[in-house]
């Protein structure tokens, strides 16, 4: 595989019913400035860059920081044909770093990040693919034509100005409202949100 690279993402969604978060992995045809330790230039990932992705969709984890040992739950659906980019519905685990990723996202404190690399040949294996990368005006504009996505991340620190939170279901909240003990309820929310926290702490997550 090509070097994996990083980019942030929006966080489009929360939903605790079904502890899903769902994410724009890439806008499409949106030019993005990227800074590394070298240069600066503008980004653009072309629309179709990720066509056929969703084959592989069970297959793509989610973690916190773009570390392995901080799971945080799995891709469940890819859309590529969404307007505006590359959408994915992210499952929060139960364990793990699941649950206190769901309650951030909620928060408006995370933001996704796309782990992708090139695409090659085979996939994720072989030589990358003619076309797969295209420098335009004196290598100055970078445009991506074909991705394989590693990985979605969760990250404190977004790249991008515009990687917020931009809607949350808080269907929790609507559903103690409506209840007849909406104080028992909440407690016992309570009561379970601190059994997982002592898990996580006992696993050391």
């Amino acid at each position: 595989m090509s070097e994996l690279e990083f980019r942030a993402a929006k966080v489009a969604d929360v939903s605790y019913p079904k502890r899903t978060v769902t994410v724009i992995v890439a806008p499409y045809e949106t030019p993005t400035v990227i800074h590394t330790s070298t240069r600066s230039f503008t980004e653009i990932v072309s629309r179709g860059a990720y066509d056929g992705v969703q084959r592989r969709t069970g297959s793509i984890r989610a973690n916190r920081d773009h570390n392995w040992d901080r799971l945080a739950g799995r891709v469940s659906a890819l859309y590529p044909d969404r307007d505006e980019g590359l959408v994915a519905d992210v499952k929060m685990f139960t364990h793990g770093a699941g649950p206190e990723t769901l309650d951030l996202c909620a928060e408006d404190g995370l933001s996704a990040s796309a782990g992708f690399a090139l695409m090659r040949e085979g996939g994720a294996v072989g030589p990358v693919k003619a076309g797969a990368e295209v420098w335009e005006r004196s290598r100055t504009v970078r445009r991506l034509n074909e991705l394989w996505l590693d990985h979605v991340a969760f990250v404190p620190n977004p790249a991008y100005e515009t990687a917020t939170v931009l809607d949350v279901r808080r269907a929790e909240q609507d559903a103690l409202a409506a209840s007849g003990t909406p104080n028992l309820d909440r407690l016992e929310i309570d009561r379970l949100r601190a059994e997982l926290a002592a898990i996580d702490r006992r696993y050391g997550v």
